[in-house]
């Protein structure tokens, strides 16, 4: 980038999810770019996120609106009781794997729009300062949900779907790891203002038990290690630096 600056909406998903999820935000929002976080309320590991990150100042938290539960081995039900949000679930209380399969069920738009209420609220009580949402899945295409899931950030006042952001361009040309793609991709990107969006994760055992029918065993780790470095690898810090890359908020959009 040759003149002006440019402005990046930096954001790590699925905190909540485990432990290492945690760690690996923590530690690009200390040690890195990282300036945002998505909280899946109804993960096994939203308590340890909350606890790590409600006194966390600088660091910008939404709701990254959860209605299902991707992974063969870690499974997740609603915050709602079951019974009070039947067409969302399982026959064993779980939410349903795809947002396909969440469609093919009846999801209720009432009922998913309780659900996410609960999941505000209980963030909420955790001392967590909301201050954006967002869609885990992109379940926004089932019965309305875009428009209605605007109408509730507005009635609550949370960010979605900020206007004048736009995704980094791709790279062109090979690289030899993901890091030295991002940093290609930095480096040509006109000024403007866009977002980098990654699941910051450290390998370990926990998160290699991610997997499902498209997603190998063991396959997660390695490629979520990648997207922590993509935010506090030093080649990326030296390549903000260099260029005048400003790392941003949602609410300094």
């Amino acid at each position: 980038m040759s003149q002006g600056r440019m402005r990046l909406v930096t954001r790590g998903d699925d905190s909540g999810s485990c432990h290492t999820a945690n760690v690996a935000i923590r530690d690009a929002f200390e040690k890195g770019i990282l300036r945002n976080t998505s909280l899946m309320v109804p993960c096994p590991a939203f308590e340890d996120a909350a606890a790590m990150f409600r006194d966390m100042p600088g660091l910008c938290a939404g709701l990254h609106a959860t209605l299902t539960a991707e992974w063969d081995e870690v499974r997740w039900g609603p915050v709602l009781p079951p019974e009070d949000v039947p067409s969302l679930v399982d026959a064993d209380g779980y939410l349903f794997q795809t947002t396909r399969a969440l469609h093919e069920n009846g999801a209720d738009p009432g009922e998913m729009m309780a659900e996410i209420e609960a999941q505000l609220a209980l963030a909420r009580s955790e001392g967590l300062a909301i201050r954006y949402v967002d869609s885990h899945m992109i379940f926004t295409w089932i019965a309305d949900m875009d428009a209605r899931l605007a109408r509730f950030a507005e009635r609550e006042g949370l960010i979605y779907r900020p206007k004048g952001v736009s995704r980094l361009p791709a790279g062109e040309g090979e690289f030899d790891s993901p890091v030295d793609e991002l940093v290609a991709r930095l480096s040509a990107a006109p000024p403007g203002t866009y977002i980098l969006v990654g699941h910051p994760c450290y390998d370990t055992e926990e998160v290699r038990r991610f997997c499902h029918a498209g997603v190998d065993p063991g396959s997660e780790g390695p490629k979520r290690d990648w997207q922590r470095r993509m935010f506090m690898d030093p080649k990326v810090l030296e390549c903000c630096e260099a260029n005048g890359i400003e790392p941003i908020r949602y609410t300094e959009i």
